[in-house]
């Protein structure tokens, strides 16, 4: 069996932000977390005896000392367990495992001047970025969209920052104009955006029109995988064959039947899970794929895609 990768850590400290919202620090005793990079996550595992939750996190700070690490978790609408399990049973002393820790969204060193766009809890891992920014005295803006509820505690997170240079909205994003601050930007400009799917596809979208180069606009997703009608995979080195339940994502099944699949972000946005299929039609539901690779049918990324065929064969 392959060695686990990753620490051993425990719920140091939990702070209620909004009914919705929980910060929860993670400290290790026995080791050093691995330095990170503005808009790094981490992989957690955690859970109660009878399930075992693994979900990705951005991480907004990691301690000087290296011994913790600051996640933020929101209460998710369709969660599939691990975000209500933290917010019900997320108490201090809980052990946690930090898998890979790993960074898709990194702050582009040669850019000019950053433009930071994020709705709800896509503000963590600008939270992050914000301080490095500053730091190195760089050109930058924060536009961060909310509820109107929700409003002091996002501007308590963002309390000790450079007020000119962030600000917090509860309009709608239909009603913010977008367009005209991206036309006043510079050539220059890189934008990043984060947040729920309507947000992104809302920005990504604009950007498109008013003619960003497509190297300038940078992107994280942070995606619930939603279940499905249940389907059976096909093992093809062994002939094993595993149901995939309605409320299970396929990377789950195998980790279930303790088959050693590859994956990272858990969220289809690094493309480590990508699996050959060798029968069968996937249900794509990435953010890695191009349209080419969807339309071959030949892989798929087993943390978040389905099956639209009754079985789907695998090059495992």
């Amino acid at each position: 069996m392959a060695e686990r990768m990753g620490f051993p850590a425990f719920i140091e400290r939990v702070e209620g932000l909004t009914p919705t919202l929980r910060r929860f620090v993670l400290r290790t005793e026995k080791q050093i977390f691995p330095p990170v990079s503005p808009g790094s996550y981490a992989a957690l595992e955690f859970g109660d005896g009878e399930k075992v939750y693994k979900n990705a996190y951005s991480i907004v700070e990691r301690s000087e000392d290296g011994r913790e690490l600051t996640v933020i978790v929101r209460l998710a609408p369709q969660s599939r367990g691990g975000s209500r399990f933290l917010h019900e049973k997320g108490r201090p002393g809980l052990p946690v495992w930090v898998g890979s820790v790993a960074n898709l969204f990194p702050i582009v060193k040669t850019a000019r001047r950053h433009l930071l766009l994020s709705a709800g809890i896509g503000i963590t891992p600008f939270l992050s970025y914000l301080r490095k920014l500053r730091s190195i005295g760089a050109d930058y803006t924060l536009h961060h969209f909310c509820r109107a509820e929700e409003r002091p505690a996002f501007e308590a997170l963002l309390a000790e920052q450079d007020q000119a240079r962030v600000s917090v909205h509860t309009a709608l994003p239909s009603e913010v104009g977008l367009a005209d601050w991206l036309q006043d930007e510079a050539i220059a400009t890189h934008v990043y955006f984060c947040g729920p799917e309507g947000f992104m596809k809302w920005v990504e979208e604009t950007t498109h029109r008013c003619g960003f180069a497509p190297g300038k606009v940078h992107s994280e997703h942070f995606f619930v995988p939603e279940g499905g009608r249940p389907f059976e995979v096909i093992l093809a080195r062994s002939g094993r064959k595993i149901a995939v339940k309605a409320d299970e994502t396929l990377l789950e099944a195998l980790e279930q039947a303790d088959v050693d699949a590859p994956c990272m972000c858990r969220g289809g946005a690094c493309g480590a899970c990508a699996v050959t299929v060798l029968d069968g039609q996937p249900d794509h539901r990435d953010h890695v794929l191009t349209e080419a690779e969807r339309a071959s049918g030949n892989v798929i990324l087993t943390c978040v895609s389905r099956a639209k065929t009754d079985t789907l064969t695998l090059d495992l």
